[in-house]
């Protein structure tokens, strides 16, 4: 419908001009007719063109102004890329350095294994026993009388701290014992025990003693004394024997 329309304006233009053409023609006719034997007419075929092309022109620009303004696609957003994400931290492992048989500083001891009463030994209530580790000195100093075997927790099963009888150089294996008592209550029994320098401090591993205290059968023998705790010195190669 909106082409049709303005067809039919432009035809209407075209024709208002066309009779606006033929209506100066005519004029001029006239005027040449009359002024033959007068002056030369002061009007022109140019002037008569102008005046139908601006009367042309001056209606196309009207129609222009009353047509709607043509919307101007509005310009598409570009994509907004997303922001890159931020690495998870990767978690990493960290794996501690062992401290067992490595020498750090003066005093360090490794245990090396039990060599009398494993764990799990069965005692009768009040049995007397001497319980032997077998220790290393992994430090830099010599273990000397002044250093013990000292009780730290759990149960002591009467025993005492007991001082090394010889020296102890770094690198060397020693046997050390402890005189203990089984306890009167039935059931497991564990204490920890550690080696003690002079100033009264604790230091390598804590070694410990486990038995199991059952009630005493008839046919049970007496016990004999235990001889005195005493320390052996073993060198590393040899074999770790009561």
């Amino acid at each position: 419908m909106q082409f049709n329309k303005e067809n039919k304006n432009m035809y209407i233009l075209l024709g208002a001009a066309i009779l606006i053409i033929l209506a100066g023609i005519i004029t001029l006719i006239i005027w040449g007719s009359s002024g033959r034997g007068g002056g030369t007419p002061t009007v022109s075929v140019d002037a008569i063109y102008t005046a139908a092309y601006q009367t042309v022109a001056a209606a196309q620009t009207a129609q222009q102004a009353s047509l709607p303004p043509t919307d101007t696609p509005a310009p598409s957003p570009s994509p907004t890329l997303p922001a890159a994400a931020t690495p998870l931290p990767i978690n990493t492992l960290v794996f501690a350095s062992p401290t067992t048989g490595v020498a750090q500083g003066c005093d360090n001891a490794v245990f090396v294994n039990d060599v009398t009463i494993p764990d799990g030994t069965v005692m009768s209530p009040g049995q007397t026993f001497t319980k032997t580790w077998l220790m290393q000195n992994t430090g830099t100093c010599t273990w000397d009388t002044t250093y013990s075997m000292a009780f730290v927790s759990g149960d002591a099963m009467s025993g005492a701290k007991t001082p090394l009888t010889l020296s102890v150089p770094p690198g060397q294996q020693v046997k050390v014992s402890v005189n203990m008592v089984a306890p009167a209550t039935l059931g497991d029994a564990k204490g920890y025990w550690r080696l003690m320098n002079a100033n009264g401090v604790f230091f390598g591993d804590s070694p410990w003693v486990l038995i199991k205290v059952e009630a005493a059968t008839p046919t049970a023998t007496a016990t004999t004394a235990p001889p005195t705790a005493t320390n052996t010195p073993v060198t590393p190669a040899a074999d770790a024997t009561p």
